[in-house]
């Protein structure tokens, strides 16, 4: 929801509850007043119950603002909490210099500013205290919701890259030719027909073994990732070289699930030489602070003019993901490499999942 929505939608539901609140308190007061022998009239009791509440409603997006940019919890919990009981407190001055004037003027009553805030004071923290209460629960309702609807929409495009990789993976070129390597190589060697054959199997095992999950070890996306170059390998012979360049105390932390193939796949696609002259192919992981950076670069035939430019639905759809997984902490960037080429580069922050296996992939 946009900024402009999120703001009718609270003018709405909160205006649509002081509203409420104040006729309540209005009918009470009317049922009060009767019973104690000085009646009034119903058209005096609601409009002043609601002139009442009105006027409290009037400090929400103050409220609002204090409930989602100071929200009760460490760091400085004392010094928000004092910040809190002084707001709140001191909420009872505008009500009343709201209130007061208009409930002299319409209904001729002769409220003073001073005695009504000494008297009311409590009674307002109280009520205001009530309604801070009220605006955690439903913020926090909010962000709830919020993401769950993230994760839904997450594990959608977890779901499209599966098939995304999967489809790539059994495409009729991509089957075609590879199964035509395969059958050439029988013909010369067997040995590496059956390692490309084998190589194949692994990568459709790796697609289907994911069990959902947003984010995988780096160790695992470089298994997917050489079973794929294996096979371009074969069917490229030396048009194509490529060197997977990670150290072995990185091959532990945490990636995107189906992150890396993508990438080199698109490399290998768009920056393949249609010459005879080897396309090499760099795959790296860095710890930067508390950044990995992945970066897949090669000497290809680098980027179309910009005016021809149109990046494909696999580098935008690993944007999107990104954005989901890590907000802007996470970023792609392409670019041309001096001297001919490419290079993507991924930025995200470091999690480290389970121990690194002893050595590193190469």
């Amino acid at each position: 929801m946009n900024r402009a929505a999120r703001l009718r939608s609270d003018f709405a539901l909160y205006g649509t509850l002081f509203t409420v609140i104040g006729l309540l308190d209005g009918v009470q007061s009317y049922a009060s007043a009767g019973a104690a022998g000085h009646p009034v009239t119903m058209g005096y009791a609601l409009g002043t119950g609601l002139l009442n509440w009105w006027s409290c409603g009037l400090l929400t997006p103050m409220y609002i603002w204090l409930v989602r940019r100071v929200p009760l919890v460490r760091p400085h919990l004392p010094a928000k909490v004092l910040l809190y009981a002084v707001i709140l407190v001191f909420s009872v001055v505008p009500k009343y210099a709201i209130w007061i004037p208009l409930e002299n003027a319409i209904f001729g009553t002769h409220w003073t500013f001073a005695k009504t805030v000494i008297d009311e004071v409590f009674g307002v923290f109280i009520g205001q205290l009530s309604f801070v209460v009220l605006l955690y629960a439903m913020e926090y309702y909010r962000i709830a919701r919020a993401r769950e609807l993230q994760a839904t929409q997450l594990e959608a495009q977890l779901s499209h890259a599966q098939l995304d990789a999967l489809r790539a993976q059994i495409h009729p070129h991509f089957l075609f030719n590879t199964l035509n390597s395969i059958s050439s190589l029988m013909q010369r060697d067997v040995s590496a027909a059956q390692r490309m054959l084998e190589r194949l199997s692994d990568m459709l095992r790796l697609t289907l073994a994911n069990d959902g999950s947003q984010e995988a070890r780096l160790d695992s996306e470089i298994r997917m990732l050489e079973a794929y170059l294996e096979i371009m390998r074969a069917r490229f012979g030396d048009r194509l070289a490529a060197n997977v360049d990670v150290d072995a105390a990185l091959l532990g932390e945490r990636v995107p699930s189906f992150v890396l193939q993508p990438l080199v796949e698109n490399t290998v696609r768009h920056g393949l030489n249609e010459s005879s002259k080897t396309t090499n192919v760099r795959i790296t992981a860095a710890a930067q602070d508390d950044m990995l950076v992945l970066r897949v670069a090669d000497n290809g035939r680098g980027l179309p003019p910009r005016a021809e430019f149109r990046e494909g639905l696999g580098l935008s759809n690993i944007r999107k993901r990104l954005l989901q997984l890590y907000g802007e902490a996470a970023s792609l960037q392409l670019r041309d490499v001096e001297g001919g080429g490419t290079e993507v580069t991924v930025r995200i922050p470091r999690r480290i999942g389970l121990a690194a296996p002893a050595s590193a992939a190469s």
